[in-house]
This record gives structure tokens, sequence and C-alpha cells, in this order.
């Protein structure tokens, strides 16, 4: 496992599954889902995730999931670091951010120690988007 990844994981998966937990508690109704994935399809661009995800019933066009992911790309040269609160298709809204300065992910910032512990920092912040986001139920109108 590359050492970012692991670090990265070791700070927020414990946050993710206890937030998850809490939420099941609270929300009854409504699925949780906490993941972690590689993806190693492309040589230039292998990148790792995790996350937790609320997965709403289904109605017919609506948006049916919102998400606070911990993304991870570039992880065999330069890795890079975003974070955030966002809607599933067909809405795509953003929630929060940890960082709204960049268009690309090859614009992200890279995953330093420093950039990490600003992001250790931010996470509440997150948490609370997601949070509201779930009590919502949908996206911004």
């Amino acid at each position: 496992m590359h050492p970012v990844v692991k670090h990265v994981e070791d700070l927020f998966l414990p946050h993710l599954e206890r937030l998850a937990s809490e939420m099941r508690e609270r929300f009854q109704s409504l699925n949780f889902n906490v993941w972690r994935w590689p993806s190693e399809t492309e040589t230039e661009y292998i990148d790792y995730d995790i996350g937790v995800e609320c997965v709403f019933p289904l109605l017919k066009g609506d948006t049916d999931n919102v998400a606070l992911m911990v993304e991870l790309c570039f992880l065999n040269s330069k890795p890079r670091l975003m974070a955030g609160v966002g809607w599933g298709a067909p809405s795509a809204y953003s929630e929060a951010t940890f960082r709204d300065d960049w268009l690309t992910n090859a614009e992200w910032p890279e995953a330093n120690p420093q950039t990490i512990e600003e992001l250790r920092q931010f996470f509440p912040t997150l948490v609370h988007a997601f949070e509201s986001a779930v009590e919502r139920g949908a996206p911004p109108t």
C-alpha cells in the first residue's frame, strides 16, 4: 500500500465509519455505505478513494445519493489530494470542497504532510455538509 494511502486511511477511515454508524442510527430508512477503492486502470493516473455515501430511495429522475469523499491521484508520481461532499447524477451538485481553486485533478494540492493536516482540520466542515445534505434529502433547488 502506498504510504500516502495508508496515512490518509489511518486518519480518515475511522471517522467515516463512525459517521456512517451514527447516521444509520439517526436515519434508519436510509442506506449508508463506507468504501475504499483503488483504481489502477491507467498507469499515469493511479488513484485511491475513501468515503461514505447515503443512498436515498430513488424517485424517477432524481439524484439518489450524496457522498463525502477523500480522493488521491497520481500515486505513482506526485500524489495529489482532494476531498468534498457531492451529489450523484443527474445533479452532481457540490455541497462543499476542501479546496475550490482547481479545475482539474492535476491542480489539486500535493498530498504532503502539510496539506493532509489542513484537510484533517477542515474535515469537520465536510462532515457537517454531509449531515446537512442527508437531513435535507435532496440537492438544493
